[in-house]
């Protein structure tokens, strides 16, 4: 009788001893000794190429080998130009570019590649719009589509048009259209775009035998709608300002000689679905020799809104405030009220975060004991009123000349905000805040100079608080550019051109992410005032 033994899956049959499988999945072959095989499959997401270590793994898109059971096999991945690895799934987890598998079971696996974010700084410089070209407006939305228009002196007449050029995602800017057929000449150009739908809106004043308040709305897929009067009043229009929502809705506020011989303040409302309605006064102030004027509105990405105008009599002026909101306008109240002889309040600026918040700055001089102090002051709006208090952007500054420095406000989504301003002396000065929070120093951009501010510096704020400030020098005549990094403050001015001629008028947008696209008229021997625009990529 043979003798049947069992040891650790060895079986031994009398003198003959034969090789049996062990049980789970890194076991020993088949009778023979012949290794069993696993099989690993890998696919690629985007373009790149994975490659293993032993062989057997070697493509673009999705390939599979069998290695041995309870082997180790190594996943090294390798980008397409352009691209970068993003990371595994599946068998294989994270972002390292290689991943080691243990071949105990069949594996599965992806990996994931996706475009290079672009590196970070300026971009080529983009000459748009020949002769006669000036006061560029632009903006830019999440997905970096970027939109320029500006007015350009029609040859052989004394009247500018509108034109415009669009660049969607960082591609090539679009040959220069004319947006209007009409006849006279436009100015006062008011572009709003909401920065995560790309849904917009452009504003101008078109003075021909009347002078009217003209639209035209964005759509970020098809382009520009329909041109409309925003609307229809008989008076003359003044100063005007446009907001748009999420949905591609829009406010226009504007003022406009009517009722009586005194500018009043009016407001519109554009649906994306049934266009312009009717226009309406937003304040009730019929006081002779009294001139509401210099209106600005902030449009909340839900639609709410908040107008913000000064009142002047020709010895004070105050700031009076509206609001927009469930389909209405509230009644008009004073907002800050001006001294008198003892102080003068200057311009103003508003802007609204995704929170439905708002902040107003405005310059402010205040006279006392026979010296003049120039600052910047701000008041916040949430919930939907102001705060009952002011405060200061920066300290006070000893001011001999009796201007009022007048500030730039750019607010972002959670509602951080940084404010610029030219001094008296001509220094420019820029200052932030976190969102609901104090303002604070100020740093000096650019140092007092020796000629005065041909036209006002541009601003934009990225998610992150970081900024761009550009401005046409007064002193170099070039167009320069300085960046607020957190946590590192502001980068010297540097020019952002180099060309030979006077560069001035900047107008700058900046999206979430911080990229932004940078506008400006530039003086060119041969054929006068160009627009160039000019993007910057954060490297995010």
């Amino acid at each position: 009788m043979r003798e049947r033994r069992v040891w650790a899956g060895l079986v031994v049959l009398g003198s003959m001893a034969v090789l049996a499988a062990c049980g789970g999945g890194g076991g020993t072959g088949p009778i023979g000794g012949t290794p069993q095989r696993v099989e690993l499959l890998v696919g690629v997401s985007g373009s790149g190429s994975v490659r293993s270590q032993p062989a057997g793994i070697d493509c673009g898109s999705a390939c599979r080998a069998s290695f041995d059971a309870g082997s180790s096999v190594t996943l090294t991945t390798t980008p397409a130009v352009g691209q970068v690895f993003t990371g595994w799934d599946g068998a294989c987890a994270g972002t390292a570019s290689t991943c080691t598998l243990a071949m105990n079971a069949a594996r599965t696996t992806t990996a994931r590649f996706q475009a290079a974010p672009p590196a970070g700084g300026w971009g080529d410089l983009v000459r748009l719009a020949g002769s006669g070209a000036a006061d560029p407006v632009v903006a830019i939305d999440a997905a970096g589509r970027a939109t320029a228009v500006w007015r350009r002196l029609e040859p052989g007449t004394a009247q500018y048009h509108l034109w415009g050029s669009r660049s969607l995602g960082g591609s090539a800017w679009s040959t220069p259209e004319r947006l209007e057929i009409n006849p006279g000449n436009v100015s006062e150009l008011r572009l709003a775009v909401d920065r995560s739908s790309g849904r917009g809106m452009l504003v101008w004043i078109q003075a021909g035998a009347t002078v009217d308040l003209h639209a035209r709305p964005l759509d970020p897929s098809s382009g520009w709608g329909t041109a409309a009067r925003a609307e229809t009043g008989a008076g003359m229009v003044g100063v005007s300002s446009v907001g748009v929502d999420a949905s591609g809705n829009a406010v226009a506020v504007w003022s406009q000689i009517g009722p009586g011989p005194r500018f009043s303040i009016y407001a519109n409302r554009y649906s994306a679905a049934g266009g312009w309605g009717s226009a309406a006064l937003i304040e009730t102030n019929e006081v002779t020799g009294s001139v509401d004027g210099d209106p600005i509105v902030a449009v909340t990405p839900a639609g709410d809104a908040v107008a913000v105008w000064k009142r002047s009599n020709g010895i004070s002026a105050d700031l009076w405030t509206n609001r927009y909101a469930g389909g209405n306008w509230g009644t008009a109240t004073q907002l800050v009220a001006d001294a008198g002889t003892a102080q003068s309040i200057g311009r103003h600026d508003l802007a609204a975060d995704a929170r439905g918040n708002a902040l107003l700055v405005w310059g402010q001089l205040d006279i006392g004991g026979g010296v003049a102090n120039d600052a910047i002051w701000f008041k916040r709006y949430a919930g939907g009123g102001w705060s009952s208090s002011a405060a200061r952007v920066a300290p006070a500054v000893p001011n001999t000349q009796g201007t009022i420095s007048t500030p730039l406000l750019r607010v972002n989504a959670a509602g951080a905000a940084a404010v610029a301003w030219v001094g008296f002396d001509t220094s420019l000065s820029a200052a932030t805040a976190a969102a609901d929070g104090s303002f604070g120093s100020p740093a000096t951009l650019r140092p007092a100079g020796s000629r005065a501010w041909t036209a006002p510096p541009a601003l934009g704020i990225d998610d992150t608080g970081g900024a761009i400030a550009a401005w046409g020098d007064p002193d170099s005549l070039d167009l320069v550019a300085s960046r607020l990094v957190p946590g590192s403050g502001w980068t010297a001015a540097a020019a952002v051109e180099a060309y030979a001629d006077l560069a001035f008028g900047p107008a700058l947008a900046m999206n979430e992410s911080g990229n932004a696209v940078l506008a400006w008229s530039q003086l060119f021997p041969a054929s006068g005032s160009e627009i160039v625009v000019r993007r910057y990529a954060s490297g995010r």
